[in-house]
């Protein structure tokens, strides 16, 4: 029997983050079945409901049909599982926080790349963070990060509340912004400690 999805939910524009029966989990970018595919290979994807649905806000309204074990959107259910499953893209953001000494004090693995750059990764002390650093001198609202730069992709640093020190640029004024190459992992220094991703 195939795979049938168990969870899913919206994390970014025609991005779904879902799970299946069969253990494989991650996020399943259904833009190109929107706007690029021939609706002949999505036999049960009309006209209109594809229209429907390149609005990003009707599409984050997607459900889990548990009955169907698929994606729905109302009483529709235009994506069947296995072309859902062949959209996944497994990739997740390793995230570690460890003392300037090298001590580890915490190993992540966030969510997919969409999950976690569409609303950018913030580093702070207040709980409601991505990555949260309960340390003496880390800000409750840190840091925060997006990627970007097309051709050239690089992170976005942007200082909310604390002295960040990331690439060769450190400052402390809050809405201060400065570009990193994404040439590998990304190292945030704040107070006595450092955020790794990537």
């Amino acid at each position: 029997m195939a795979a049938i999805i168990l969870e899913a939910r919206c994390v970014a524009p025609f991005v779904v983050r879902v799970r299946f029966s069969d253990g494989m989990e991650g996020e399943a970018s259904l833009e190109p079945c929107l706007f690029d595919w021939d609706l002949a290979r999505i036999p049960d994807l009309t006209p209109e409901l594809r229209e429907w649905l390149r609005s990003p806000e009707h599409f984050a309204t997607v459900r889990l049909d548990a009955d169907a074990g698929t994606l729905a959107w109302g009483d529709a259910r235009p994506f069947p599982p296995s072309i859902v499953y062949w959209r996944v893209e497994r990739y997740r953001v390793p995230v570690t926080v460890r003392l300037k000494d090298g001590t580890v004090l915490a190993e992540l693995l966030l969510g997919g790349r969409r999950e976690v750059w569409t609303p950018g990764l913030t580093v702070g002390s207040a709980p409601g963070n991505t990555v949260v650093v309960d340390r003496p001198g880390v800000a409750p609202h840190h840091v925060r990060v997006r990627v970007g730069g097309g051709h050239h992709p690089c992170y976005f640093v942007e200082v909310l509340e604390g002295t960040t020190t990331a690439g060769d640029t450190t400052s402390s004024t809050p809405g201060e912004t400065w570009r990193v190459p994404m040439r590998e992992g990304l190292r945030l220094e704040l107070a006595d400690c450092a955020a790794e991703i990537g």
